[in-house]
């Protein structure tokens, strides 16, 4: 399980109002297309092809998250990194298409007189001319609305990609995090680090301790042989009065024999 989050196979469930958010991101792509292409039908600009080109990525990748996490048969095909980067990218996609129709639409100031035809092209069929000089790019206030509109669309869009990728990257973090914790690769590491001389563990932040250095410090008493039961006792022989150490042998007394002081046995002399 660990192994399949990391490789992003971990399905990150969505609930119903998230699932709108993706058919909103459709809706609103498909919008915008339709408004962009009606402007390119009279003039084509860069920033509008621009803007096509969002919207048919858009309905691929709302498209593709949607299946992939609901569809069984489509389950194969569900990469959590793989939302996350296309999220990601419709981001800065749509934002960058807001910001360059929002810098044309700034280029209409100069209200002028023109005369205007169209040649019956698919695309960029209008043809006008102010005051019989060159061709240059004219639009009426509705049209300027239009374009207005298309950036307020596209930075629609962006944010409900932004809450999309935001969403799926919090819920991702938190099954990485439940993951980690059951981790058998970095249980089997724990283990083999408890098993080598030497190795600690910080837990808690508290500092490890050098307890195989201070046993190793502690001095060696020398081990005195102990008499084995049934041994003959031989009160004159050399008694071994020293101190054993840590195995709690004292060393046993020696019994004198007893003169008597006082008044002489008979024959003894004073």
């Amino acid at each position: 399980a660990a192994s399949a989050n990391k490789r992003g196979e971990t399905v990150i469930p969505t609930p119903a109002w998230f699932i709108a958010l993706r058919v909103l991101q459709i809706v609103f792509a498909l919008v915008n297309v339709a408004l962009t292409g009606w402007w390119i039908h009279g003039l084509y600009y860069d920033e509008l092809g621009f803007v096509i080109v969002c919207g048919l990525f858009t309905w691929v990748i709302a498209v593709y998250a949607i299946l992939a996490e609901k569809v069984i048969s489509c389950r194969r095909a569900y990469n959590t990194w793989a939302i996350l980067a296309l999220d990601g990218l419709m981001i800065v996609f749509w934002l960058a298409a807001m910001a360059a129709t929002a810098n044309r639409r700034s280029r209409f100031s100069v209200s002028v007189s023109a005369t205007c035809t169209s040649d019956g092209s698919t695309i960029n069929s209008g043809e006008c001319i102010v005051y019989k000089r060159d061709q240059v790019g004219v639009a009426t206030e509705g049209a300027l609305g239009i374009l207005s509109g298309i950036a307020g669309i596209s930075a629609l869009i962006m944010i409900l990609f932004v809450v999309t990728f935001a969403y799926v990257c919090h819920y991702f973090r938190l099954s990485f995090a439940a993951h980690a914790t059951n981790d058998p690769e970095k249980a089997a590491a724990s283990a083999t680090a408890a098993g080598v001389p030497g190795a600690t563990e910080l837990q808690s932040g508290m500092p490890p301790q050098n307890v195989n250095t201070q046993w190793n410090q502690q001095p060696v008493y020398p081990q005195q042989p102990v008499a084995h039961q049934g041994q003959i006792y031989d009160p004159y022989a050399a008694q071994n009065a020293g101190y054993t150490g840590a195995q709690g042998v004292y060393p046993q007394q020696v019994h004198q024999p007893y003169s008597p002081q006082g008044t002489p046995a008979p024959g003894q002399p004073y």
